[in-house]
């Protein structure tokens, strides 16, 4: 897997709304999965991927990093963000108001799903 030079794991791209293409499914499916258990419909006849608890199904949160298990076939949608830029969000003045030092994030953090654990059951709630 490469990753871009600036990504700092925070995982503010997993938690897009992403649309998928027909040919993004089927690579998806291609690296073992079936879209009945990471697509959901959006409106008839579009695709989305699965947001448990708002975040992608493919977000993997180990040692306080958000990594994707599919990084490889990520779809355009991912592969975009944020816009034009290629993760770079150290400078960027939304993410530093976002940063792991903010609570809400780092409440996100400790309740993002880790490899192999279930999914929470309540929808996480957020201090004010």
């Amino acid at each position: 897997m490469i990753i871009p030079r600036n990504c700092n794991f925070c995982g503010l791209c997993c938690a897009l709304t992403v649309k998928l293409t027909e040919k993004e499914i089927k690579d998806i499916e291609s690296l073992g999965y079936n879209r009945k258990d990471f697509t959901e419909e959006d409106e008839p006849g579009s695709k989305v991927i699965k947001r448990p608890n708002s975040w992608c199904y493919f977000l993997e949160s180990k040692d306080n990093k958000g990594t994707c298990k599919i990084y490889e076939k990520r779809p355009h949608r991912c592969r975009e963000f944020p816009d034009k830029e290629l993760c770079d969000l150290k400078d960027n003045v939304i993410f530093n108001d976002m940063s792991n030092k903010h609570p809400n994030v780092k409440l996100l953090w400790k309740r993002a799903p880790k490899k192999n654990d279930p999914l929470p059951k309540k929808e996480p709630e957020f201090p004010v």
